[in-house]
């Protein structure tokens, strides 16, 4: 189940290079226009929201194709395509990196990666985004590099190596940028790496600070922190007003070890992290999944909102329960949780937010038991977005369970480092795995839910316009649905199962939105017989478009 990469070569076309490209200051990432997409999740809270209300409930039936370009790659493609003005960046698997006219898709340049023979990930060769800034755009990638381009000629202005590649350290989702500081965090919990985020100057890649998220306090036993995970592999979110990073930490290496017995927490995987994010100093942080046996990664996107006045963190997790915390002065404190799946790890969850677990669904070496949800999660990578109208936000959710047992392992470079045997299922009775729920952060009530057969591993896009979108995988579906009710308004077959995360845009006066359609990721490589849900899905990958026809964008 571990998927090697192929090395490609380096190929820079000439640019389209336009007199108008607009730097992107400090300035505009903190107060992104509608118009343009700068952020993977269009702002730092996190939210996955487009202000634009051109394409709303009342004519997005009207959808029509703007335009399409195919990557002719067959692996999984998950990214968020950047837009500014008029020129969209959007990476592919392999570290593919592509420069676009937003309006017609014409190729402005083509980076290919040159990856090493020698990559090994755990969970294919996808990529998730760029961060833009100035005049540059910058990519993590698989071999663990940070590469800065210039933004018009697809140049190469620096590339640093943040880790050694050979111990299996990544990069696989889009830096966050606050100042002058480019901050990324690691790949690579199945292997046994010690998970870190760092930063480094925008302009020369030097690095300025480092923070480990496996900590020698004393909550890991002996020096097991020194190969302890905690990789925190996605994208985090900012809080200006604070001046607080937000960043989700990943599942301890190895799952389960039987030198940590009950009294050791493994601070901080599983949790989420608040950070200084000009000096990386640790301000606080909330543990998810104490001494997590499951593979519960905690590296959900810390979305950030106000409810009732109160600044929160609102988080859906791979344990299924989605939690509400307070985020005041930079501090977390736990407010409530909710379970949102199927669940049965935790009997309860205590009012000082430690989940009270049920012994009879932790494993252990040699104690096979039932958990759900499983290891890949309620909600894995694919992020939920939020609609400050109506207040909801909409959940990418999965319902399945496994049977896992411990397993002894020892660590070894560059080795899998996982200490557990596992196989997925379905909930029994259920006709579904996949379900798209609309929440209420404040509550934890459900206001909506629409079921798919086969597993959802599409990010969510929210609209001014009142609509929803993502894609489904086996009747690879981009679809539109209501946000107050849910309703279905629109879908198109699209060449593949879409793992991609949906934008939106506008370019004089014209909305679009924007998915990747190309199945891969984690669930053909991991998720055993849940898997033949999707074995006859079409491979490759199409990045896809979407206008309203001429009559409404003259209209509008």
């Amino acid at each position: 189940m571990i998927l090697s990469a192929t090395a490609f070569a380096v190929s820079v076309g000439s640019a389209h290079a336009s007199d108008s490209y607009s730097p992107v200051t400090s300035e505009r990432l903190k107060d992104p226009e509608a118009s343009n997409w700068l952020h993977w999740r269009g702002n730092y809270e996190g939210w996955g929201y487009s202000p634009l209300d051109q394409i709303n409930t009342t004519n997005v039936a009207d959808l029509e194709v703007a335009w399409t370009i195919s990557s002719g790659v067959t692996e999984g493609h998950e990214a968020a395509p950047i837009v500014n003005d008029g020129m969209m960046f959007v990476t592919g698997a392999y570290n593919n990196l592509y420069a676009l006219d937003a309006t017609t898709g014409e190729l402005l340049w083509h980076y290919k990666r040159q990856l090493p023979e020698d990559v090994v990930v755990c969970c294919d060769v996808v990529n998730r985004g760029v961060a833009v800034h100035g005049d540059t755009v910058y990519m993590g990638t698989l071999d663990a590099h940070l590469l800065a381009f210039d933004a018009e000629s697809g140049k190469i202005k620096w590339d640093i190596t943040v880790e050694n590649y050979k111990d299996r350290y990544a990069l696989t989702s889009a830096p966050v940028i606050i100042d002058d500081n480019i901050i990324v965090g690691v790949h690579g919990g199945e292997y046994g790496v010690r998970g870190f985020i760092a930063a480094y100057d925008v302009n020369s890649g030097e690095e300025t600070w480092k923070t480990f998220t496996a900590v020698d306090d004393g909550s890991w036993p002996g020096d097991t922190y020194e190969h302890g995970g905690a990789p925190p592999w996605l994208s985090g979110t900012y809080d200006e007003e604070t001046n607080t990073l937000f960043w989700g930490t990943g599942n301890p290496s190895p799952w389960i070890d039987p030198a940590r017995g009950d009294d050791h927490d493994l601070r901080w995987s599983v949790s989420v992290v608040a950070l200084n994010p000009d000096t990386g100093e640790l301000k606080d942080a909330y543990q998810y999944s104490p001494n997590d046996a499951w593979d519960y990664d905690g590296t959900n996107e810390p979305m950030l909102i106000d409810i009732d006045g109160e600044p929160s963190i609102v988080s859906p997790q791979r344990n299924g329960w989605l939690y509400r915390l307070s985020r005041d002065n930079g501090e977390i404190d736990f407010v409530d949780a909710w379970p949102f799946a199927e669940t049965n790890i935790y009997a309860d969850m205590g009012t000082d937010g430690v989940p009270i677990v049920d012994a009879a669904h932790r494993p252990a070496v040699g104690k096979t038991v039932d958990a759900c949800p499983a290891f890949l999660g309620a909600k894995n990578w694919m992020p939920a977005a939020y609609d400050p109208n109506t207040e909801l936000m909409y959940v990418p959710t999965n319902e399945w369970c496994m049977k896992i047992r411990g397993a002894q392992v020892e660590y070894s470079a560059g080795q899998p480092y996982v200490g557990a045997e596992f196989e997925m299922y379905q909930v029994p009775g259920n006709d579904h795995v996949g379900q798209l729920q609309a929440i209420d952060p404040a509550t934890g009530d459900v206001a909506w839910a629409n079921n798919f057969t086969a597993p959802l591993w599409s990010g969510v896009l929210t609209t001014g316009g009142g609509v929803v979108f993502t894609g489904n995988l086996d009747e690879r579906k981009f679809m539109a649905f209501d946000a107050e009710n849910g309703d279905e308004l629109w879908s198109m077959t699209t060449n593949s199962g879409i793992v991609g995360t949906p934008v939106s845009y506008s370019v004089d006066g014209t909305q679009y939105v924007a998915v990747w359609s190309g199945f891969g990721g984690a669930i053909p490589l991991w998720a055993g017989p849940v898997a033949q849900l999707t074995e006859n899905i079409p491979m490759g990958g199409t990045l896809w478009v979407f206008k309203l026809k001429q009559s409404w964008t003259t209209k509008g």
